[in-house]
């Protein structure tokens, strides 16, 4: 890719808003349109030397270059968005979003160029059309950057002795997956070549060509998923009232997907972002119940679609705390989105099995973030697992399933809430019928091929999906069966699934996708060598890597895992993962 160089010989204030200059003299054409003080202000030599051209001064850099990089790509009204990633029609409901004003931020200095007191205000306290109106991105400048965001509050984090050097990622690494389109994702959903995103005419080929950076990073196969993101891509960007919206979202969306590994710009975004949507939970749920029950739960839908559009900011880019809170604070909206009246079990089958995302993507949350912690689910789940609905689950995967976001197939989670349902009843554990007939369930579970046209991300992909079918068993054998580390069943099931792991060649894919599975089967690990590889291998994913992140979070608990067992001289059980969990996040 051709890399663009900067004009040497421009205006002071073309090159300050980063703008192609004429080089007209005395006066820029630019500038004499704007109104602009123009002047050039040169480079003085010292010495006697004669240079054949002389060059201006470069534009003042900002404070941060990281913070620069991460800012200077994206138009003023653009920037404070929240990351969303929109689901497909075919999946449920469309998504929606909250998103903020300048003033939101905490300790935001002024510019070298102008005060936060002169952006576009977009105060948008709700959903509805007439605010996404309000917004007009093409009224605002391109020049704006935020110069820095100091005083972001302590989250609390807690950090396992001896483990201060886990924060080694590959950089090399997320430069090939943002440089590398390996399954000609870009042609699909981006209009080539990509043209100038300040021009208003251009503004859809950049809409798109940001979905498709954030397909590609954070999507467990785009493939499956493509003409659909753009078809609704589109149809966003026609209308007059989603258009702000869009062109908002596609920002953010470039900003994580040029550096998942969260700066404090995108950390300040994701925090007032938090604090916006709970604001808004705890105003639906002081709202009495609507007589009309079909109106209430639509309501409370929208609302639980703009919670699960944080937590999947916050999973990458928070702490475990923090997701942990989020989910509980989300837990009373889902349950009045639910179908069933209050008060009533929640038929687990009805909801994997519904169009609609965001119940799915609830209980996905809820049953996974249990099982990775040790916690109980926020709600008990009525199960009733059969081969036949194992089987529709399979049928229904392509239009209604999330496996192409995770990589985690749906008959999975149910499983592990099947698990979860049967510890609750006495002697469940010791009917070796019973368990038995788990491992043949677990067994014969139908997965949906990757779509991919790559032998590498297919195995990739059949590499995590296999993880998982490993991770449900050693789930299985230490928390239904209660066994140990040691236990003959756990070895052997412990020991395929590392042999799957190393037989993986390490990378973004399978890794970031791996990373969950690695969390459950990790409890099992007593091998030293098998600890230092699970752990390398989720360090490696750069959300993972940094301190303070759910990703990060999790390694420090399987090291508190390791480490108690360790000292009392015996092998781990599950009870270690809920006390290592509460030593980690303090919940």
């Amino acid at each position: 890719m051709t890399k663009f160089r900067r004009s040497t010989t421009g205006c002071t204030a073309c090159k300050r808003r980063r703008k192609k200059c004429d080089e007209s003299k005395p006066r820029c054409q630019r500038c004499e349109t704007s109104g602009t003080p123009c002047n050039y202000e040169y480079v003085e030599h010292q010495g006697t030397t004669t240079h054949l051209i002389q060059r201006t001064k470069p534009a003042p850099r900002p404070p941060s270059e990281s913070l620069a990089q991460a800012t200077r790509n994206t138009t003023i009204a653009l920037e404070l968005a929240p990351v969303s990633f929109p689901v497909p029609s075919a999946y449920g409901d469309p998504p929606r979003s909250v998103y903020y004003t300048t003033s939101h931020l905490p300790n935001i200095g002024p510019s070298s160029e102008q005060s936060v007191n002169t952006l576009v205000d977009l105060t948008i306290p709700s959903l509805s059309d007439t605010d996404f109106q309000q917004i007009n991105p093409w009224h605002t400048s391109p020049s704006f950057s935020l110069p820095g965001i100091e005083g972001l509050p302590d989250d609390g984090t807690r950090v396992v002795p001896g483990t201060e050097d886990l924060t080694q990622f590959d950089h090399d690494l997320t430069e090939n997956i943002k440089n590398e389109d390996f399954e000609g994702i870009r042609p699909l959903l981006c209009i080539v070549p990509t043209l100038d995103r300040n021009a208003k005419d251009n503004a859809l080929s950049f809409v798109l060509q940001c979905y498709w950076q954030w397909a590609v990073m954070f999507v467990f196969d785009p493939l499956k998923v493509v003409h659909s993101i753009r078809e609704d891509v589109i149809t966003c960007f026609s209308s007059q009232n989603t258009r702000a919206r869009t062109i908002l979202i596609a920002n953010a969306m470039k900003i994580f997907s040029n550096n998942p590994s969260v700066s404090s710009t995108g950390m300040a975004l994701i925090t007032n972002l938090a604090a916006k949507v709970r604001e808004e939970v705890q105003t639906f749920m002081a709202t009495p119940l609507s007589p009309v029950l079909a109106l209430d739960r639509q309501i409370a839908m929208r609302t639980l679609d703009n919670s699960l559009e944080v937590m999947t900011l916050q999973i990458n880019a928070c702490s475990m705390a923090t997701c942990i809170q989020s989910v509980e604070d989300a837990a009373p909206v889902f349950r009045r989105a639910c179908p069933e009246p209050l008060g009533q079990p929640i038929n687990l089958a009805n909801i994997l099995l519904d169009p609609s995302v965001n119940l799915r993507h609830f209980v996905s949350l809820d049953i996974m973030g249990s099982v990775a912690s040790g916690r109980l689910t926020h709600f008990r789940y009525e199960v009733t697992y059969s081969a036949e609905l194992c089987d529709r689950m399979f049928q229904l995967q392509e239009n209604y399933g999330l496996q192409w976001l995770h990589g985690l197939p749906d008959q999975f989670i149910m499983i592990f809430a099947w698990i979860n349902s049967l510890y609750e009843t006495q002697g469940a554990g010791v009917n070796i019928e019973l368990i038995n007939r788990i491992e043949t369930e677990v067994d014969r579970v139908k997965i949906v091929t990757s779509s991919s046209g790559d032998p590498s991300l297919k195995i990739a992909r059949t590499a995590v999906h296999e993880c998982w079918r490993m991770a449900v068993l050693i789930y299985l054998y230490m928390v239904l069966c209660g066994a140990d580390a040691s236990d003959c069943r756990v070895v052997s099931t412990m020991k395929r699934f590392m042999r799957l792991v190393k037989g993986t060649k390490p990378g973004r894919i399978p890794d970031t996708y791996m990373a969950n599975p690695m969390i459950v089967a990790g409890v099992a690990a007593c091998k030293d060598r098998d600890r230092d590889i699970i752990r390398q291998r989720i360090l490696s994913v750069p959300e993972c890597a940094t301190p303070g992140t759910a990703g990060h979070d999790a390694v420090l608990q399987l090291q508190d895992v390791w480490a108690r067992a360790s000292g009392e001289g015996r092998a781990a059980v599950w009870a270690d993962l809920r006390i290592a969990c509460f030593n980690i996040t303090g919940m």
